[in-house]
């Protein structure tokens, strides 16, 4: 319990730091009192991140795969007898 609480205060003091030292672009989140604004601005950075650290990797993988190699028809067998 005592290790849980310490993890949640730690995670929170955290993203307000990052909340407090990066300004993200877009409408000032309502939320009160100051710090949870900050906390739940450092979240809004870290989700907008890892958003284009996801599109990064899906152009790198989409650039990095080959092209699909078309099959060439396979003839038909004589059905005649």
């Amino acid at each position: 319990m005592v290790l849980t609480a310490l993890y949640v205060a730690v995670l929170a003091a955290v993203l307000g730091g990052i909340g407090a030292a990066v300004r993200h672009s877009g409408p000032v989140l309502d939320v009160e009192p100051a710090f949870a604004r900050r906390v739940a601005e450092g979240l809004r950075v870290l989700w907008s991140v890892g958003d284009e650290n996801a599109k990064r990797t899906e152009r790198l993988l989409d650039e990095l795969s080959p092209p699909p190699v078309p099959t060439p028809p396979t003839p038909r067998a004589n059905t005649r007898a």
